[in-house]
């Protein structure tokens, strides 16, 4: 059990911990403690700094790829057609289904960039792919449309 309670009255810059330690790991939660409080490297501080550092890559890697594919899907081949279809899903996936199988089709370059924004949009979406871009929303109607991902799909635009 862990309890956190709040200063008293002033802000003193610190919270009180409450932790019950099983008695055979007493000594190593001791030294894990005072591993923290002294700002030294510990497992805990790598394990954040390795999550934050993923997370940035993540991140950087699906926005770059975002944009690569974006321009792939304004172009006019077989491949772009999958590409819009595959933005156009990540846009509205109820919309717009994407066949997974589809990605059978692209070149690596393609599948892999597919990937890093699959990957950003699944773990840690901070906002819908459309938003990445100055009048996301427009520019992904006029690509859904440009595409005739409406009919293809058998769907009408809800309104």
């Amino acid at each position: 059990m862990t309890t956190a309670t709040a200063p008293d009255t002033f802000d003193t810059g610190l919270v009180r911990i409450t932790v019950d330690v099983p008695v055979d790991k007493q000594t190593e939660f001791q030294q894990l403690w005072m591993q923290i409080l002294n700002g030294e490297d510990n497992p805990v501080s790598r394990t954040v700094e390795a999550a934050n550092r993923t997370r940035a890559h993540v991140a950087t890697e699906g926005v770059a790829a975002l944009k690569r594919l974006y321009e792939i899907a304004l172009r006019d081949s077989g491949q772009c057609r999958i590409v819009a279809s595959f933005l156009a899903g990540l846009y509205n996936g109820r919309r717009f289904p994407f066949d997974l199988t589809d990605l059978r089709c692209v070149d690596d370059a393609i599948f892999e960039d597919c990937m890093a924004l699959l990957r950003m949009d699944a773990r840690q979406c901070e906002q819908e792919i459309h938003n990445y871009f100055d009048n996301g929303n427009e520019r992904w109607e006029k690509m859904i449309q440009d595409w005739k991902l409406e009919k293809r799909h058998g769907l009408q635009p809800q309104g």
